[in-house]
C-alpha cells in the first residue's frame, strides 16, 4: 500500500486526491493546504472526472509540508501546487526522502526542471511528472496505430485543445499571472506538444504563432512541428474560446484516418482509405488521472524506472515550449 499526501487543494489537487482514494493500491494519508477556505468544497474543473465532495472524509488536513512531513509517515507526496513553485516543493519532499509527482507542466524554466532532476537523482527517489495525456485512452490508442503501423506511416497529425477561460477565482488568480502559469501555453497547450514529442522525439524546428490577453500572457496558441519530410504535425491550444472544453485530434495515415473529439459519441473512429464509412473504436473505461496513477504506483511498488513518462522527457517539452514561446516573440522559426 503506497501511501499518499496531495499538497494544494485546487481543482487538480482535489482530482489527485480522488484518483489517489480509487487505487487499491493506495491510501491518501494526508492533504495540505495553506487557504482553510478551499477544504470547504470541491472545485471543479474543464473534465468532468465524477468528482466526489466526500474526498476528504478520513484524511489529515495540514497548513503546510513541513507540518505534514513531521507528523505524518507518507511514500509519495503529490505536488498539486501553481506551477512556477513546482520546484520548490517538489525538491522539498525529495529530500525529505519521499517520492514525488508532480503536476504538469514540470516548470516554467529549464533551471527549474535540471534542479527537481537533480533532487531526484541525489536522492535516490523517483519524480513522476503528470502528464495525463501520455495515459488518457484515446492518445494511447494513437500511439499504438503509430508504433504498429497498422495504417502505414503517419502523414499529418493536428491536434487540438480549447476553453473558455481557466481564471475561476477571477483576475487575482494564479493562471491569469503569467509569471506564475506560464499562460495558455504551459499550462493547457503542453498537453499536446508533450504528446507530440512522445510520439515523434523533439522536432527539427518549430514555428508558433500566439494571441495575448489581458492577462499579458499568451491565452491562444498555433504550432507547427518540423520532422522528418512528409510528416505535417500542428497543435492548438486556447483559453480565448467562449466557454467548454474540447479536446480532438486528427491524424491522418497512409492507409486511412483516426479521428477523435471528446465532444463526440462516439469519441473515437476509424475511416479506411478510399471507404465512406466510419467505424467506432472501442475505448477502455477509465481516463488519463487514473492510469497514470495506476502506472506511477506499479513503479514505486516494483521499484521501476517510470519510461513511460521520464523527467527527463518532461524537461524535453518544456525545452520546446519555451521555443514556442520565442518563435511567438520573434515571429520566426526555432531550430534544435
Amino acid at each position: 500500500m503506497v501511501r499518499f499526501a496531495v499538497v494544494g487543494f485546487g481543482m487538480i489537487g482535489a482530482v489527485h486526491a480522488q484518483t489517489i482514494k480509487k487505487n487499491k493500491n493506495a491510501k491518501l494519508v494526508a492533504i495540505v493546504e495553506n487557504d482553510p477556505k478551499k477544504l470547504d468544497s470541491v472545485v471543479k474543473g474543464n473534465i468532468d472526472t465524477g468528482q466526489d465532495d466526500n474526498v476528504l472524509a478520513g484524511v489529515q488536513t495540514f497548513g503546510s509540508i513541513d507540518e505534514m512531513l513531521a507528523q505524518t509517515d507518507v511514500d509519495c507526496v503529490s505536488v498539486c501546487l501553481p506551477t512556477y513553485i513546482h520546484r520548490e516543493f517538489a525538491v522539498k519532499a525529495l529530500q525529505a526522502g519521499k517520492r514525488v509527482v508532480c503536476e504538469k507542466p514540470m516548470a516554467l524554466s529549464i533551471e527549474d526542471c535540471d534542479a527537481m532532476i537533480k533532487a531526484a537523482k541525489e536522492t535516490n527517489k523517483k519524480l513522476f511528472i503528470a502528464q495525463c495525456i501520455r495515459f488518457w485512452p484515446e492518445y494511447t490508442i494513437l500511439k499504438k496505430y503509430i508504433d504498429s503501423k497498422e495504417l502505414g506511416n503517419p502523414t499529418s497529425i493536428v491536434l487540438r485543445r480549447i476553453s473558455g477561460s481557466p481564471f475561476w477565482a477571477g483576475p487575482q488568480s494564479w493562471f491569469a499571472n503569467p509569471q506564475k502559469s506560464g499562460g495558455c501555453l504551459f499550462d493547457l497547450h503542453v498537453h499536446d506538444l508533450d504528446f507530440i514529442q512522445y510520439l515523434f522525439g523533439r522536432p527539427k524546428a518549430v514555428y508558433a504563432q500566439g494571441i495575448t490577453g489581458k492577462s499579458g500572457g499568451n491565452e491562444s496558441v498555433i504550432a507547427q512541428y518540423h520532422f522528418k519530410d512528409n510528416l505535417i504535425c500542428m497543435a492548438e491550444g486556447s483559453w480565448a474560446y467562449p466557454a467548454g472544453f474540447k479536446m480532438s485530434y486528427t491524424a491522418l495515415f497512409e492507409k486511412g484516418k483516426l479521428e477523435f473529439d471528446s465532444s463526440a459519441s462516439p469519441t473515437l473512429t476509424l475511416q479506411h482509405m478510399g471507404k465512406e464509412e466510419t467505424q467506432p473504436i472501442p475505448v477502455p473505461q477509465g481516463d488519463g488521472y487514473q492510469n497514470e496513477y495506476e502506472y506511477f504506483i506499479n513503479c514505486i511498488i516494483n521499484d521501476q524506472t517510470p519510461v513511460e513518462i521520464l523527467p527527463e522527457s518532461a524537461r524535453q517539452s518544456i525545452e520546446i515550449a519555451l521555443a514556442e514561446k520565442q518563435s511567438i516573440e520573434q515571429n520566426d522559426l526555432i531550430q534544435f
